[in-house]
């Protein structure tokens, strides 16, 4: 985990989806540009090339360690998992680094009403899966720029960044201030809780998960990959709600109590992902251009219930009245 954004919710670079890739970059692979696929973190398009279809994904300057999840995503594809693979050795450039990927055959599931159930539970099932797999790579090593749930938190800059937002906005503050300081307080009663680590995904979401005939064709987006805690990866799978994919997941590999207890925190610890640096660029330029501030999907996400984690004991709830 890093303070450079690596999250939807707090993404502070940000592609921008009314631009193509570099012209450059496709005139030296030979690249008809296509239409925009991502618009956070990296910037990442499809293209073409004699009517074959690719992925070019550029990860800028400020991206951290970009080589780590190519990595990853190569040792799980070695295992037989459908990641992207680069079909060209990266180029890299004073902007960042291009990197171009074969298009993966599949679609991803969008279901709804009673399926949706279905989906999340199959999704924690195939999630527990993936991590042992992720054990079985041998990758021990922490991705440049990334720290551990615990230390994001216990960040002093954060704290002050947080008490500077609690008197402009004290109420959106006091919820912020508040569940830092709740997890900060968990990972420092217990720092090293009895939880297995790897290397996780990051962002194992339905969009994430392409299939063809029921069959897994994809695993897209390591964008977020680091080495941590396996319960890290429900950060952006779970959400604070998604119970089912805890179950399906507790079938497969069943969670510990500390890694009951671990779930909220390391989510509370995840939506904080590059907050400091929103606010210090909020509050920290007193001028008219000093840039927006929305952190609505941070704190409608700290607000989540869940039913199944409120029948476990001892696990942490918003600690102030929404």
């Amino acid at each position: 985990m890093t303070d450079a954004a690596m999250s939807a919710p707090t993404g502070a670079e940000r592609s921008r989806p009314g631009h193509g890739p570099d012209r450059e970059v496709c005139a030296y692979w030979r690249l008809t540009p296509g239409p925009v696929l991502g618009d956070r973190v990296t910037g990442t398009w499809q293209v073409t090339r004699d009517d074959v279809a690719f992925v070019v994904k550029h990860f800028g300057p400020s991206f951290p360690d970009w080589p780590y999840p190519l990595r990853v995503a190569a040792t799980l594809r070695a295992q037989g998992w459908p990641t992207p693979e680069p079909v060209e050795e990266p180029l890299v450039r004073p902007d960042g680094a291009w990197v171009l990927f074969r298009r993966l055959p599949g679609r991803s599931m969008r279901p709804v009403g009673a399926d949706v159930a279905v989906e999340e539970r199959a999704r924690g099932r195939l999630l527990a899966e993936l991590h042992a797999a992720a054990s079985a790579t041998g990758i021990t090593d922490q991705r440049g720029g990334c720290t551990g749930p615990g230390e994001l938190v216990a960040d002093p800059e954060l704290d002050r960044w947080l008490r500077v937002h609690e008197r402009a906005r004290p109420d959106e503050g006091r919820i912020l201030r508040a569940c830092r300081d709740a997890a900060v307080e968990w990972f420092a009663a217990l720092p090293a809780p009895d939880a297995p680590r790897s290397v996780i995904h990051g962002d194992f979401t339905p969009w994430n998960l392409l299939y063809d005939h029921g069959r897994l064709t994809g695993l897209l987006d390591f964008e977020a990959t680091h080495h941590t805690y396996q319960v890290a990866d429900f950060a952006l799978s779970w959400r604070g709600y998604h119970d089912d994919v805890l179950v399906g997941y507790d079938e497969v590999r069943p969670l510990s109590e500390d890694e009951w207890r671990l779930v909220r925190p390391v989510f509370w610890a995840w939506l904080f992902i590059g907050v400091r640096d929103l606010l210090a660029a909020h509050h920290g330029d007193a001028g008219p251009t000093r840039p927006p501030l929305d952190l609505e999907w941070g704190l409608r996400h700290l607000r989540k219930h869940s039913p199944l984690l409120a029948r476990k004991s001892d696990v942490l709830e918003l600690p102030v009245p929404e």
